[in-house]
C-alpha cells in the first residue's frame, strides 16, 4: 500500500510539474490586453454633430461681450437699436425708479448680455439685448431673503401629456416674455444705472420694483 501512495504522489508531482511548464511556454502579450473596439458613430450624425459645434461657435463669437465691442463692432446700430427696445421695455413696465442712494446702502451692479439669435437656416433672424443684474453682489439679509421657488414635476408633465393622447386632446405650449418683470420685489434694492443709459447724474440709482433678470430671488418673485 505505501508503494503504491508513493507513486500515486510522484504522478501528481509529474503532471504539475508539466502543467507549469506548458503555461510558461505559451506566448505572453506585451502591455495591457487590448479591448475591442467599439464601432464607430455613424458618419451623418459625426458630420451633424460637427456642424452644429462650428455655428455654436461661430454664433458666440459674433457676440460681443462687452460695451465696448458693441460700439466698436460692425453691428453696433443693430446692437445700439436692441439696447434701446430692451430699455423701453423696462421703463414701461416700471422695472425702477430713479432715486438718490441711501446712506450705508451699496448699489447692486448691472451688465448688458448680448445675444444673435439664429433661424433654422442658420441665418440671422434678429440681435437681442438683455439687461442682467449682478446677483452675486447680493448680501443676504439685507437685499434678498427666500430664494426657493416652486417647479414642475416631470411625473406632473407625463401624467398631462398621456391624458392628452388618451383623449386625443390637443397642448398649447405658451412663452411668456419677460417673465420675471411680472413680478414685484419685497426687498428694498438698489442697481447701478445700466452701462450706456446713464441720465440726470451719476450720483441717482435705480430702485428696483420688479425682479429683474439676474436677482437671487427673480424666479420666487414672479411665481
Amino acid at each position: 500500500m505505501e508503494g503504491d501512495e508513493s507513486t500515486t504522489n510522484s504522478s501528481s508531482e509529474e503532471e504539475f510539474a508539466s502543467s507549469q511548464d506548458e503555461g510558461l511556454n505559451e506566448p505572453q502579450q506585451d502591455g495591457p490586453r487590448k479591448r475591442p473596439q467599439r464601432q464607430g458613430k455613424d458618419w451623418h450624425d459625426w458630420w451633424v454633430a460637427t456642424k452644429e459645434v462650428e455655428q455654436a461657435t461661430m454664433a458666440f463669437s459674433e457676440e460681443p461681450q462687452t460695451m465696448e465691442e458693441v460700439l466698436n463692432g460692425q453691428d453696433a446700430k443693430k446692437w445700439e437699436i436692441a439696447m434701446q427696445e430692451k430699455y423701453d421695455s423696462l421703463l414701461v413696465n416700471n422695472t425702477w425708479s430713479l432715486v438718490p442712494l441711501h446712506k450705508g446702502r451699496k448699489p447692486i451692479s448691472c451688465k448688458w448680455v448680448f445675444k444673435i439669435k439664429h433661424g433654422v437656416d442658420g441665418e440671422v433672424e434678429r440681435y437681442k439685448a438683455r439687461l442682467v443684474a449682478r446677483g452675486f453682489t447680493q448680501t443676504f439679509g439685507v437685499n434678498y431673503n427666500a430664494t426657493f421657488a416652486p417647479v414642475v414635476k416631470f411625473m406632473s408633465i407625463h401624467y398631462i401629456l398621456t391624458l392628452s393622447t388618451i383623449e386625443d386632446m390637443e397642448i398649447h405650449q405658451m412663452d411668456v416674455k419677460t417673465a420675471f418683470l411680472n413680478g414685484d420685489l419685497e426687498e428694498e434694492i438698489y442697481m447701478e444705472q445700466p452701462e450706456g443709459f446713464t441720465h440726470e447724474g451719476e450720483h441717482l440709482v435705480c430702485k428696483l420694483h420688479k425682479s429683474l433678470c439676474g436677482l437671487k430671488q427673480s424666479p420666487r418673485a414672479w411665481n
